[in-house]
């Protein structure tokens, strides 16, 4: 096998079918049909004559070949959109494609408009947004599958990762705002004896409560789970339970509760490769998403 053979639009198939665990949903991220993805990977498994995947009912799984052929994939598309991106800054004109991993609660409440001001100011500024939680999004750039994640910033970053703050976001104790009035019971005390519902335990946001929590001596166990602050947010107002929300986030059906302790709070931005090429259209994004609204 000769690299030449190798084509990029198999190696996009290849890395999305891994990403997504199933050719349909890949099909679906890279906006082609099933039997066009399947296509291309059976040429890819041609030139390498050596099987991709395995599949199990409509899903499937990586084999070893793929597992180490996967971070050359990654690192060969990132060479190739740097490579697109350095042409088209010779022009002087910011164009081009991102890609944004972007968690769904970014997405909503803060990117409406940076988004509407790079579309009016730069029109062939291309924006694929992905959406994904913060982890994920993160872990997508240091992949080279994603140019920039808006996420919620860890303590600690990848070794490579270059971030930025760009919104604070103050939380705060939530419960129904009829269940506020029928039980006057302290903050510490509902959230003692009523269901916690609470961000995933491997999340940023859910580190950050816990730790608040801990130091007045919580430790309550999510009786609900949900990535989606949203979600969150309209379980809290139906009176599931009790849980920490922005409080961008408070509605007239949410009470908003005292806390005792000190502010919890967490940092929303920007999240790059540092080692990788800054691009004119990627500075340009970065400047839309940095400027005050």
């Amino acid at each position: 096998m000769r690299p030449e053979q190798l084509s990029v639009e198999s190696l996009q198939a290849f890395v999305a079918v891994v990403d997504t665990g199933a050719f349909s949903a890949a099909a679906e991220r890279l906006h082609l049909t099933q039997p066009a993805i399947s296509k291309r990977i059976q040429t890819l498994e041609a030139t390498l004559e050596r099987p991709l995947f395995e599949r199990q009912g409509r899903r499937v799984r990586p084999t070893e070949v793929a597992e180490r052929l996967l971070p050359e994939a990654r690192e060969i598309l990132a060479r190739l959109r740097a490579i697109e991106q350095q042409v088209a800054d010779l022009d002087q004109v910011v164009r081009g494609r991102i890609r944004l991993a972007t968690s769904h609660h970014i997405a909503l409440h803060r990117l409406p408009a940076p988004l509407s001001a790079l579309r009016e100011r730069y029109p062939e500024l291309e924006l694929e947004l992905a959406f994904m939680d913060s982890e994920a999004g993160i872990e997508a750039v240091m992949h080279g599958d994603a140019d920039l994640a808006l996420a919620t910033l860890p303590e600690d970053l990848p070794k490579d990762a270059e971030a930025h703050t760009v919104w604070t976001d103050d939380l705060a104790p939530m419960v129904a705002r009829n269940r506020a009035q029928d039980t006057p019971l302290d903050t510490l005390r509902r959230l003692l004896d009523w269901p916690a519902i609470l961000p995933p335990a491997d999340s940023t946001t859910r580190r950050q409560i816990d730790q608040a929590l801990a130091a007045q001596g919580l430790h309550p166990t999510a009786a609900q789970e949900s990535p989606y602050l949203e979600v969150i947010r309209m379980m809290i107002a139906a009176g599931l339970g009790i849980g920490f929300l922005p409080r961008t986030m408070a509605t007239d059906d949410l009470a908003v509760l005292d806390w005792p302790g000190a502010p919890v709070t967490r940092q929303l931005g920007w999240v790059r490769h540092a080692e990788r090429y800054r691009s004119r259209t990627l500075e340009a994004v970065i400047e839309a998403l940095q400027r005050p609204q």
